[in-house]
C-alpha cells in the first residue's frame, strides 16, 4: 500500500528551508540547491513543489503571512485592546524563532521594491493590518473610524520602528515591548 504524503507539511518544510536562507543571506541568497540542501530535500522536490525560485520566493512570503494570520485568528473573543496589542507586539523579534520571522519580513520588504508580487502580498497584508487595528481600537477607545485609523497607522509605525531597532541591537525586545504596552496605555486612558 503506497504512503499517504502530507504534501502540505511538504511544501512547509521547504519554505522553512527558504526562511533560514533569507534569514542568514537575504533572498540574494535563494537559490532552488540551496533551500534544497537547507531543507534536506531533493532539489527535484523542490521543484516538483514550486517549479522556480521565483515561485519558491512568493511562496515563502504568502506563507508567513498567512502565519501570522493564523495567530491573530487564536486571539478572537479576546479584548479589542489585548488584540490590538498583539498585532502590535508580534513583530517585535523576543525569541530566535522571531528574530528569524522578522529578518524574513524585512527581508521581503526590501524586496517589494522591485517584486511585484510580493509587493501586492505586503500591501494587501499591511492594509488588512490597518484595518484590524483600526476597528479594535474604535471598539476599545470609542474613536471615530478616521481617528481610529490615523491612531491605527501611528501605531503600526511605533511598532516598525521599534522592530527595526531590536533587529540592529539598539534595543531590547523587552523595552521595545515596554514601550508599546506604555504607549497604548497612555493612550487608552487619555482618549
Amino acid at each position: 500500500m503506497p504512503r499517504a504524503v502530507d504534501h502540505e507539511q511538504r511544501r512547509f518544510e521547504i519554505v522553512a528551508g527558504l526562511w533560514q536562507i533569507v534569514a542568514e543571506q537575504g533572498i540574494e541568497g535563494v537559490s532552488l540547491r540551496t533551500v534544497a540542501a537547507r531543507a534536506g530535500v531533493s532539489m527535484g522536490r523542490v521543484q516538483h513543489y514550486f517549479g522556480t525560485k521565483d515561485a519558491l520566493v512568493v511562496a515563502g512570503i504568502d506563507l508567513l503571512v498567512k502565519q501570522a494570520v493564523i495567530g491573530y485568528e487564536a486571539t478572537a473573543g479576546r479584548p479589542p485592546q489585548d488584540r490590538l496589542l498583539h498585532i502590535l507586539l508580534q513583530q517585535i523579534p523576543a525569541t530566535d524563532a522571531g528574530r528569524i520571522g522578522v529578518t524574513v519580513w524585512y527581508a521581503y520588504v526590501a524586496k517589494a521594491m522591485t517584486h511585484t508580487a510580493v509587493r501586492r502580498i505586503l500591501a494587501e497584508a499591511t492594509r488588512v493590518g490597518v484595518e484590524e487595528c483600526t476597528r479594535h481600537i474604535e471598539e476599545g477607545e470609542g474613536l471615530e473610524e478616521a481617528e481610529a485609523r490615523a491612531r491605527a497607522i501611528e501605531l503600526l509605525a511605533l511598532s516598525d520602528g521599534l522592530t527595526l531597532r531590536v533587529l540592529i541591537g539598539d534595543i531590547t525586545a523587552e523595552e521595545a515591548e515596554a514601550s508599546i504596552r506604555a504607549y497604548t496605555s497612555r493612550r487608552m486612558t487619555s482618549g
